[in-house]
C-alpha cells in the first residue's frame, strides 16, 4: 500500500476490528462508536467557545512559543503574528521557515525535539 498523503511513506488500512472503539456505558450498553482524535479534521470549524478562549489567553500572553506549525492554517495561524505586532516576544521553532517567520523576533530552524532540550537548558528551565 501507498500512503494517501505522502506516497513514500508505506501505508496499510487498519482493520475495522482494530479501529478504537468507545467503551464508556451508556445506558448499561456499551457505546461501540469509534473513537475521534482530538484534533481539527481540514474543513471543519472550532466552536466558538474555543476560539473565545483562545483569544483570552493571546491577549493576556507575555511570550509565545510556536512549535513546528505550518502558521497556515487560521485562526491558529494568526495568534503568532497578533502577538509580535503587539511587542510580544514570539520564538518559532521549525524545520522550515513559514510565513510567519519574518514577523517574529526568533526563530529557530531545525527539530524541535533537538532544539527545545537546549533551549530549556540554556534558560535552566529543565
Amino acid at each position: 500500500f501507498s500512503s494517501p498523503i505522502i506516497e513514500i511513506i508505506p501505508y496499510e488500512p487498519i482493520p475495522a476490528s482494530q479501529l478504537p472503539r468507545c467503551q464508556n456505558l451508556i445506558n448499561s450498553n456499551i457505546c461501540g462508536g469509534l473513537l475521534r482524535p482530538h484534533v481539527v479534521w481540514f474543513g471543519e470549524n472550532l466552536e466558538p467557545h474555543i476560539l473565545s478562549r483562545a483569544d483570552e489567553i493571546v491577549q493576556k500572553a507575555d511570550v509565545c512559543l510556536v512549535v513546528g506549525t505550518s502558521s497556515v492554517v487560521y485562526p491558529a495561524a494568526s495568534f503568532a503574528p497578533s502577538l509580535a505586532n503587539r511587542g510580544i516576544p514570539v520564538a518559532e521553532i521549525n524545520v522550515e521557515v513559514t510565513p510567519a517567520t519574518h514577523l517574529l523576533q526568533y526563530h529557530f530552524q531545525g527539530k524541535s525535539g533537538d532544539i527545545l532540550p537546549k533551549l530549556f537548558d540554556s534558560l535552566a528551565l529543565t
